[in-house]
């Protein structure tokens, strides 16, 4: 079964590809409608196993920037909690730490538990689970929570999401 890895950004996937052709990659867009979008799109073309890469934000720095970890529950934050879920990932990489993520439509949620945040992990996990496909979720930190996008290091994070995709794929 081919295994499609989504990247929320160009940026993000840059020298992926170009380092491993045979790899079905694609774009998912940011934020969770794109994704969600991306996905359906995906699952109507037969695929059922997908690999959400990207770049997040640490509640508090607990994780290092440049750290990589493997999502294992997902929740959208901001939801009331009558209306609030949470997914979880179907298979975790081995070697990774894993963690619990808000996603979010915009930077600075309160963590409520979480470890960290994104903006597109809950839409991979709820069609996902919708839909019977296997996911996972691998996220390399840039930054802690509610910094100034100045103290971000995004290409550090994306270089060291790439080593880990390396060694998985």
């Amino acid at each position: 079964m081919q295994t499609v890895i989504l990247f929320p950004t160009q940026a993000e996937a840059e020298g992926f590809s170009t380092a491993h052709p045979d790899a079905e990659v694609r774009i998912c867009g940011v934020g969770m409608v794109r994704t969600a979008a991306c996905v359906a799109r995906l699952l109507h073309e037969g695929y059922r196993r997908f690999v959400l890469a990207g770049i997040a934000g640490s509640y508090g720095g607990r994780l290092p920037k440049g750290s990589v970890v493997a999502v294992a529950e997902e929740r959208v934050a901001g939801l009331p909690a009558a209306y609030a879920d949470s997914y979880r990932a179907t298979w975790v990489p081995q070697g990774l730490e894993t963690v619990t993520s808000n996603t979010v439509t915009s930077c600075g949620a309160e963590p409520d538990g979480a470890d960290i945040e994104n903006m597109e992990g809950a839409a991979l996990f709820a069609l996902c689970a919708e839909f019977g496909a296997d996911c996972c979720q691998i996220r390399a930190i840039s930054n802690t929570v509610g910094e100034n996008r100045s103290g971000w290091r995004v290409k550090e994070a994306v270089t060291a999401l790439h080593e880990t995709l390396d060694k998985i794929i």
